[in-house]
């Protein structure tokens, strides 16, 4: 290649990447977004952040990687520091393993090979033109809430890897039982069943109802799981319960925020309409449930789901709805 193209090439690269900039005003709603998260965990968890994840974030144009860093820095959130890369997508999100994803909506986080998370996620110029239904601009920092919860319970998401060790599809995600075993006669029914009497305990009008009611839809998921859970699908008695426990964690931070009055600043009632969304996701939904009653029951017992050994939330609360 001729001289003056290579000089072409490399100058077209260079401008590219300087054009690149963390807008103001994401940058101001990625440090309240990390700030609404810290406020919830030290108020519910006793505990703010555990170590802070990588943060690749982008609009239509950008990414913009956020490398947590003790040296001085670009952007700071409280007392934490990140250095920031940010350099043009061309339509493709180069990831920290060195995969790619399309630039399109889309939020999770992801274990690393030196035991550290990733934490992808579109800035709200996207979500607010994306994402359907109302107050998407609630919506995005909800969806923060939840994904950041998997990067701070990081034993649960390594509990997954022995899942599969153990037989589980490589390709299973949160919605593995809504999609193995949601055409299977009676399930759906089953399910359903059960997640409304959660939802009735969550809102009993004292604990002893509540655990009383606690106490019957657990019942009522032992007899689903016994019925259906057996032979070579044993497996999924334990996934079931991992995923309803990581997504359960996730739905509840994010309705602490929709709660909080330097949140989203929404009624109880209010909260759980927009969170469950129609209840379309059962892990996420019926996970919200059994948080909201744990939390209830011993607002100190979530945090075991937190601990450096993996706890998961079903033998939780059983001991929690014993009288």
């Amino acid at each position: 290649m001729p001289l003056v193209g290579t000089i072409g090439i490399a100058l077209a690269a260079m401008l590219q990447t300087t054009e690149c900039t963390l807008p103001s005003a994401d940058s101001a709603w990625i440090a309240s977004a990390l700030d609404g998260w810290k406020r919830q965990s030290a108020r519910v968890l006793g505990k703010e952040v555990r170590k802070y994840p990588t943060l690749v974030l982008f609009d239509e144009r950008c990414t913009h990687t956020l490398t947590p860093t003790s040296r001085s820095a670009r952007f700071v959130a409280g007392t934490k520091r990140f250095a920031v890369a940010s350099i043009a997508h061309g339509d493709s999100i180069a990831l920290p393993d060195g995969s790619r994803i399309p630039a399109a909506l889309t939020s999770f986080a992801s274990p690393q090979k030196d035991g550290t998370m990733s934490f992808v996620m579109a800035l709200p110029s996207i979500w607010l033109t994306s994402s359907k239904g109302p107050r998407s601009d609630l919506l995005t920092t909800a969806v923060f809430m939840h994904e950041f919860t998997h990067t701070q319970n990081i034993a649960l998401g390594q509990f997954v890897d022995t899942l599969v060790s153990r037989g589980l599809p490589e390709d299973s995600d949160d919605d593995v039982i809504q999609t193995k075993f949601g055409d299977r006669p009676g399930f759906t029914d089953a399910y359903s069943a059960e997640r409304d009497v959660l939802y009735q305990a969550v809102a009993a009008t004292s604990v002893g109802q509540a655990r009383v009611l606690g106490a019957k839809a657990l019942a009522m998921m032992d007899r689903r799981r016994a019925q259906n859970f057996r032979g070579a699908d044993m497996i999924y008695a334990q996934t079931e319960d991992l995923f309803l426990s990581m997504e359960g964690a996730g739905q509840w931070f994010a309705y602490l925020w929709l709660v909080d009055p330097k949140g989203g600043a929404m009624t109880s009632a209010e909260a759980l309409t927009f969170i469950r969304r129609g209840g379309r996701r059962w892990s996420q939904d019926e996970g919200l449930a059994l948080l909201l009653l744990a939390s209830r029951l011993s607002p100190s017992a979530p945090r075991a789901l937190f601990a450096s050994t993996p706890h998961t939330i079903l033998p939780l609360l059983k001991c929690l709805t014993v009288r």
